[in-house]
């Protein structure tokens, strides 16, 4: 089901051709990505500490989630090695950043989703809600 843009998400990136959407994998190998908001707070956090390489200043390596979103507070991304550590379990998972065209279902804020066994919805990976809006432009 796609659901309506997001104005957040076509802000994530500023770039006038692109937008940064930032996912992490589950167990299965499954993509998911983050809100905008918090794709929004990743990008910017990454993109300041991307400038603090080049010679800006110090380099702080993580980026802790609980500050774009509450419900995420046990969770921190750890730049250097592209993987979102929970701190009170202490699992790990990989992290992406995908660049989309600002054309691009992601670029536009479209998500797509599925209904779960237990009622609850759950978005596609980028790339699959990118082909799902492609073939509904289409007529397929």
């Amino acid at each position: 089901m796609a659901m309506a843009p997001s104005p957040s998400l076509v802000q994530v990136y500023t770039s006038p051709v692109a937008v940064a959407v930032w996912e992490w994998q589950d167990g299965l190998g499954t993509w998911h990505p983050y809100s905008a908001a918090v794709c929004s707070f990743i990008e910017q956090q990454f993109v300041q500490q991307k400038g603090q390489r080049f010679g800006l200043g110090s380099l702080a390596h993580s980026i802790p989630l609980g500050q774009a979103d509450p419900s995420l507070a046990p969770y921190i991304i750890d730049l250097p090695s592209w993987t979102q550590f929970r701190q009170d379990t202490g699992t790990m998972r990989a992290v992406r950043r995908h660049l989309f065209p600002q054309h691009s279902a992601p670029g536009r804020g479209v998500i797509w989703e599925w209904l779960s066994d237990d009622g609850s919805w759950t978005a596609y990976e980028a790339s699959v809600c990118d082909y799902l809006e492609q073939q509904v432009a289409r007529g397929n």
